[in-house]
């Protein structure tokens, strides 16, 4: 039988997530490139109520659903 060669020291499968390696080269560019006084701006939110529309039309439809049904004698 031939052995199983692994092309990585480490078998990949026995490290966990959490202790893989991130892709950290946006950082390293950030902090060898950019001035010392540059702040990495913060991305602005997309929590508006306009994402929530689909959401809320599903409910309202839903509850006159249910008060068609209820008044049903």
């Amino acid at each position: 039988m031939m052995e199983q060669k692994f092309t990585h020291k480490v078998d990949p499968r026995s490290i966990h997530a959490d202790q893989r390696k991130q892709d950290t080269r946006r950082d390293a560019w950030d902090r060898d490139y950019m001035p010392v006084d540059w702040v990495k701006p913060e991305p602005k939110t997309t929590r508006k109520i306009s994402n929530a529309a689909p959401v809320l039309m599903f409910a309202f439809f839903y509850l006159c659903i249910l008060v068609m049904i209820s008044s049903i004698k």
